[in-house]
């Protein structure tokens, strides 16, 4: 078993050093792509800006109780469009969705909390971001999609994490990083507009 690992790994280093490297890419995150998946990745923004076009309306059929059920969720969205809904939501229930500014980036956009709140006046709290990374796309739509689902269960009266705690949501932490990830040739941007990882390089010690 040894000897055929051996003796395939052999033959992937002679496949790459004949040349198929040449048809390969490397991007931003240092991973080598083919060229179809250089121009998918690529294609990524402007595929999901045909989704829009077909998902529009989602704000004016907007339903409590049904928020998770949004046509907002078919597409992965800019960051005007994920504001202008979560706005939406908090316009319809004033009284347990709230926003708060709790920072601003480099570029002076400003960071949103958006506060989620059940029948209890409580103490203990939960918090919820995404897009720290900002080519992490499918972590905002999972940070609003749990958003959406509680807000539906709290407005319908049902048990929820409402219950016990003050949620808070935080759907983009890097504005700047994930709206240079919608620009043609960015889609992998990761970091902020300093190309700074977000992540780590705290001035502290862990």
């Amino acid at each position: 078993m040894k000897t055929i690992a051996i003796l395939a790994l052999a033959s992937t280093a002679v496949t790459f050093a004949a040349g198929d490297t040449a048809a390969m890419a490397q991007g931003l995150d240092r991973k080598l792509r083919t060229d179809a998946q250089v121009q998918a990745t690529h294609n990524d923004a402007d595929v999901n800006r045909e989704c829009h076009t077909a998902n529009d309306g989602y704000i004016e059929t907007l339903k409590a109780g049904n928020y998770s059920a949004s046509k907002f969720f078919n597409c992965f969205r800019t960051s005007d469009q994920i504001f202008e809904f979560v706005d939406a939501l908090m316009k319809q229930n004033p009284k347990i969705l709230t926003k708060e500014e709790i920072s601003t980036t480099v570029q002076n956009k400003t960071i949103y909390a958006y506060k989620l709140t059940g029948k209890y006046v409580l103490t203990r709290s939960l918090y919820f971001q995404s897009l720290l990374h900002a080519r992490e796309w499918v972590a905002g739509s999972s940070n609003l999609f749990a958003l959406a689902s509680i807000l539906d269960d709290v407005v319908q009266f049902k048990l929820s994490a409402a219950d016990s705690f003050n949620l808070y949501f935080v759907p983009i932490v890097n504005i700047d990083g994930y709206d240079i990830s919608w620009t043609k040739g960015k889609r992998l941007q990761r970091k902020n507009a300093n190309e700074v990882d977000l992540n780590r390089n705290w001035p502290a010690r862990f």
